[in-house]
């Protein structure tokens, strides 16, 4: 039996160019004398259309595609994702079914509707899916051999896989399981193991294919996979990949567990896709010459090309000469174009205006917030006047405790590392230098500052990342208590509550950043969601 997996990047929306790619895959099959080929979920629609799924002429759109695309599936058994209408419930509201398509030799044969319909984290689909009923088991003819075909949709196959085990027992032959399984690092071991084992418990051959690209803040890695009894074969990550496979031969690939490649290759994914799928074609970023700047602005140039990326050297009268010479290197290194604009000039207009009502000005953080407020009003400018979309810079670590400038560094489109720990930046920033040294080894190891006063520095602030990652991690992650952060970390509960209160006072800061991937279990703001008025004493 020839499976061709079909790990295309789709778009939310855009029928009909995620059409045209179905189509593509299928000659590409056909030509490959594949017997049978699977997509992703939702491969119609693409993953993530929100309440979009709640319009009957959007899901009629998704059909119309569907019916054009039958036809085309001559000699060979297609199964594709989408929306389909389903009755409206007993609440009056619209609903759908998240379902998945079979097809063979221009016939439709019918729907498979998904049945584990998960509620948790990123996950919303019960405010747009009803729950499908039946086995899911398809006959088919390959080779004028009755096949049994089980077909599920992704969360069917995680957990109990309880509509799994119900076809295997019902002598499916094929397990064909179309996912959106979006990543986390770890995930794509994990996902693999866990499939392999399952398929391995109930003695059934098992084909998977996960969606691949980024879709706002979600990132599909791809990594579809082949079982066949003691056998298993992956296909790459973070990219397309049409090929057929005989079940009767696999090359027996594990996933690369390599966490920092796949973090890597996962936001430069992210940010491509958000970029070309948002109609953006070049982006402007403001490189400080620390090290947060440095992985955004490189993690842009892998994405987009070095002729797509704009970078503004954006020095106050704090900031070091260093600073600016290791901007300027890095900025050389990769071949941007970058121009250095002073905010001294603008500094003292609004320094002159606003003295005269302030007592102590220079007191406290007014005068800092204006220079990144300053800063961000000039990207802001840049990327007007010249179409580009600026890109943010916080990582998870500063965005938890609040330690950025609301509209001013803050200020952006897209944050490629708002869910990347501070101590995650730096491995990210080696790991890159070990490919093609290109950022500045003084960024990665000079003391991290944000240049607004005179011989700052982040730890005047802060914790050292270390412990601040670690606390961090402890709290957001794991949801431990201050008492046991402590205990464990053996710190001072004094410096975990001051963190703590931190992240709780931030949450307003949060709700008006710019969107950014979710690489974490646990992003802020999607995963773990808090209210920004409430009041808790954690002693």
């Amino acid at each position: 039996m020839r499976i061709c997996l079909a790990q295309i990047n789709t778009t939310a929306g855009d029928m009909r160019g995620n059409q045209q790619r179905i189509l593509n895959a299928i000659e590409q099959a056909q030509k490959d004398h594949a017997d049978i080929i699977v997509f992703p979920e939702l491969t119609i629609s693409g993953y993530g259309c929100g309440d979009w799924l709640l319009h009957d002429y959007f899901i009629g759109d998704c059909l119309q595609a569907l019916h054009e695309i039958v036809p085309k599936c001559t000699d060979l058994v297609a199964v594709i994702g989408l929306p389909r209408t389903a009755p409206v419930g007993e609440d009056g509201q619209p609903r759908c079914y998240n379902s998945a398509a079979v097809i063979q030799n221009g016939h439709l044969l019918g729907f498979y509707d998904k049945q584990a319909l998960p509620n948790y984290l990123i996950f919303d689909e019960t405010r747009h899916f009803v729950p499908g009923s039946g086995d899911g088991v398809f006959q088919i003819n390959l080779n004028n051999k009755e096949i049994s075909l089980g077909v599920s949709i992704c969360e069917d196959l995680w957990h109990q896989a309880q509509a799994v085990k119900n076809q295997a027992d019902q002598g499916a032959d094929l397990l064909v399981n179309l996912g959106a399984s979006p990543y986390v690092l770890g995930k794509p071991v994990r996902r693999h193991q866990q499939f392999a084992q399952t398929a391995r418990q109930l003695n059934t051959p098992l084909v998977y294919v996960n969606a691949i690209g980024g879709q706002d803040d979600l990132i599909f890695d791809g990594h579809s996979g082949l079982v066949n009894g003691p056998d298993s074969e992956l296909l790459p990550g973070f990219k397309e990949v049409i090929e057929t496979h005989d079940m009767a031969h696999l090359k027996s690939t594990t996933a690369d567990n390599n966490p920092l490649s796949d973090l890597y290759s996962a936001l430069v994914l992210a940010l491509k896709d958000y970029v070309r799928k948002n109609g953006f074609s070049e982006v402007i970023l403001g490189l400080s010459g620390g090290i947060d700047s440095a992985l955004v602005v490189t993690l842009a140039v892998d994405a987009l090309g070095a002729d797509k990326v704009h970078a503004l050297l954006l020095p106050s009268q704090y900031s070091s000469d260093h600073s600016v010479d290791d901007a300027q290197t890095l900025a050389d290194n990769l071949g941007i174009k970058s121009d250095i604009v002073p905010i001294k000039s603008g500094h003292d207009v609004f320094e002159n205006q606003l003295t005269p009502h302030f007592e102590n000005y220079h007191r406290g953080l007014t005068d800092e917030n204006l220079q990144a407020r300053i800063r961000g009003l000039l990207l802001m400018a840049f990327s007007n006047n010249q179409n580009q979309l600026v890109l943010a810079t916080s990582n998870k670590s500063e965005s938890a405790v609040g330690y950025s400038t609301l509209y001013g560094d803050m200020v952006g489109g897209f944050s490629p590392i708002i869910d990347v720990y501070k101590t995650q930046v730096f491995a990210l920033c080696q790991f890159r230098n070990e490919q093609q040294p290109v950022i500045p080894e003084n960024i990665i190891t000079k003391p991290p500052s944000a240049e607004l006063r005179p011989d700052q520095k982040d730890s005047d602030s802060l914790p050292d990342y270390d412990i601040l990652d670690a606390i961090l991690n402890a709290y957001i992650e794991q949801r431990q208590s201050p008492q046991s952060i402590a205990k464990v970390l053996e710190l001072e509960q004094s410096v975990v509550m001051d963190v703590i209160q931190k992240v709780n006072r931030s949450e307003y800061k949060r709700y008006q950043a710019a969107i950014g991937p979710a690489v974490s279990g646990m992003k802020l703001g999607t995963d773990r969601r808090m209210p920004m008025t409430f009041r808790y004493n954690h002693e």
